[in-house]
């Protein structure tokens, strides 16, 4: 058995133990199904589960019933069994896109992503633009069109995001 790590516990949510997690959207789906996860190599099963949006939910756990034990558990990373997944992502999405030249459609701006961070939940390009570097979320909403030939990502990035560093 292997264990995918599937999310992150965020915090505690009221005085009963329930704990508020985030789950990768890519698991969003089997997670629903899930009757236990891990914490730090141990399984905890779920008493009960609600499903706030795509990526966050409130759970309470057997065995942690008060607020100071849901405390403990803030910030640790939740796995799940390989058996439990239906399909497992495979490192970095975006690593291929090192080296490709980002066009901001709206600003008209370019630059050259120089690498992929991961951050919880999302990916992040590191992109040189001229003088300077700054971050981009790797959000499929921005993402117009990968052309893997000319090494282009095409975007569409809100107005003034090329302008932070």
């Amino acid at each position: 058995m292997e264990l995918i790590k599937i999310g992150k516990i965020a915090k505690t949510h009221g005085f009963k133990g329930h704990i508020k997690v985030y789950i990768d959207e890519f698991y969003m789906n089997d997670f629903e199904d899930m009757q236990a996860i891990f914490i730090n190599q141990l399984p905890y099963f779920i008493s009960k589960k609600d499903i706030n949006s795509n990526s966050q939910a409130i759970l309470l756990l057997e065995d942690i019933d008060t607020k100071e034990k849901a405390q403990k558990l803030q910030g640790k990373e939740i796995f799940a069994k390989d058996d439990d997944l239906t399909e497992i992502l495979d490192g970095n999405e975006y690593d291929e896109l090192i080296n490709f030249v980002l066009m901001d459609k709206s600003s008209s701006k370019n630059g050259k992503i120089i690498e992929i961070i991961e951050m919880p939940f999302q990916f992040l390009a590191k992109v040189q633009l001229e003088d300077r570097e700054t971050l981009i979320p790797l959000n499929d909403d921005f993402i117009l069109s990968i052309n893997r030939k000319n090494r282009i990502v095409e975007m569409c990035l809100p107005e003034g995001i090329l302008d932070i560093n």
